[in-house]
């Protein structure tokens, strides 16, 4: 796996359709010779080229579970999405006794951090009276990273309710157990491979708090063998199911807790890219909080998910609608603020010196006006000017565009037909082919 990203090409499976290239929400993946090939200082891990790929080319890299053995104490973090994965009549306990039953030591919920997350979100708008866009979807700030980093200073300086868990769980089990941190693993069940992610590449954290990470539909077969053989009626002895928090596995869910502040939620990658323009535009600044995530309907539309994520978001609004309150928590135990500000993602520039900066940027300008403007990806590239760029950086031929090829092959083929009927002046020609010339 990749300590970079978990987004991985199978070449062998890669039949060059240029589905994920038009799909990558950052551009960073082209086509040549009949090959995908992955920009890795462009790509932020969203999945959309996974979800995109019908030869099933893209794939995200996760841990196993063979990894438990590799601890004395494993935990498993529960994301909200992940109980959308299943029906009415299997309820949160039965799933965290199910995931006990594979091989964890502790089950400890991410919606308890979502709900506590959500009560320290709205002090702060309130205490600073400032617009936020939720940090809490790692695809949505890899995003603002790389393609707006005037918006960086909107981002909530909190860390993600997975990782305010794991750091919360890691310190239960040392202070009640006296455990070593090294004979602690956190496992989280992602959803998509930008959570994947931060497991080896944290935002706004020297490290993660998270050891591992184990994609939705590695376990969910092996727990669903195991929920079978409980008990319908199991509960949990003194465990409060935090429903409003496991709300935010759904578009909405988070902003839907925010009462008394103007919110707007945005579901799907392409989606935030529109309004997060805007945004930038200044046009939205009587919003006060943006809760963003890169999957549509919200994160039950991860790609390691493994029910239809429609159903599961149905399956989540009819768990919610069992709540009446947030669990009563100590936010204290909690440390949620960020280490470090989000930095800037900074990606190569035309070129380090100025003078020749400006120069390819002239080229480049040129090249644009010479390719079609068809953005049709045929080229490998998805659209003209990320072609043009290639053309001038030497990654990519003019010619690559099918369009300007068949216009030089037609000249070509329109001088070849005029050199075929030419002759040397010393030459004779014959009786009609003179005729043909005075006519």
């Amino acid at each position: 796996m990749s300590n970079i990203h978990s987004v991985l090409l199978k070449p062998d499976k890669c039949k060059g359709c240029t589905n994920c290239v038009k799909n990558c929400p950052t551009n960073a993946i082209r086509v040549h010779q009949g090959q995908a090939k992955i920009k890795e200082e462009y790509c932020i891990d969203c999945g959309e080229c996974i979800r995109s790929c019908e030869y099933h080319a893209k794939y995200g890299a996760t841990d196993d579970l063979a990894d438990l053995k590799e601890y004395k104490y494993p935990v498993a973090l529960v994301p909200p999405s992940f109980y959308g994965q299943f029906t009415q009549d299997i309820n949160p306990a039965k799933v965290m006794l199910a995931l006990k039953d594979i091989g964890f030591f502790q089950i400890w919920d991410v919606a308890l951090g979502a709900e506590a997350l959500t009560q320290v979100t709205k002090e702060y708008i309130r205490d600073n009276d400032r617009t936020l866009i939720s940090s809490s979807c790692p695809g949505v700030v890899r995003l603002i990273q790389l393609l707006y980093p005037e918006l960086l200073g909107y981002l909530a300086p909190f860390k993600s309710p997975v990782e305010i868990v794991a750091q919360r769980a890691r310190e239960f089990i040392k202070a009640e157990l006296g455990a070593k941190d090294e004979e602690i693993g956190i496992f989280f069940i992602t959803p998509c491979p930008a959570k994947m992610t931060t497991v080896n590449n944290p935002l706004g954290m020297e490290e993660s708090y998270l050891d591992r990470a184990i994609a939705v539909d590695t376990i969910y077969h092996e727990l669903i063998k195991r929920v079978d053989n409980l008990d319908d009626c199991c509960k949990i002895e003194g465990y409060d199911i935090p429903y409003f928090g496991i709300s935010w596995a759904s578009g909405g869910g988070e902003a839907d807790l925010l009462e008394g502040i103007s919110t707007v939620s945005v579901a799907g990658i392409h989606n935030v890219m529109s309004v997060l323009e805007e945004l930038d535009r200044g046009d939205l600044a009587h919003i006060q909080y943006f809760e963003m995530v890169a999957c549509q309907p919200g994160c039950v539309g991860g790609v390691f998910n493994v029910k239809n994520p429609f159903l599961a978001e149905f399956n989540i609004h009819n768990l919610v609608k069992k709540g009446i309150n947030l669990v009563e928590q100590d936010l204290n135990k909690y440390d949620m603020n960020l280490q470090n500000s989000f930095k800037e993602k900074s990606i190569a520039s035309l070129d380090d010196d100025l003078i020749v900066a400006m120069a390819k940027l002239t080229k480049l300008e040129k090249e644009i006006e010479i390719l079609p403007g068809l953005d049709c990806a045929a080229c490998g590239a998805p659209d003209c000017r990320t072609l043009a760029e290639d053309i001038i950086n030497g990654l990519a031929s003019r010619t690559d565009c099918i369009f300007i090829l068949r216009q030089q092959v037609a000249d070509l083929a329109d001088e070849m037909a005029t050199l075929a009927h030419a002759l040397p002046p010393v030459m004779k020609r014959n009786k009609e082919e003179s005729d043909d010339d005075e006519d």
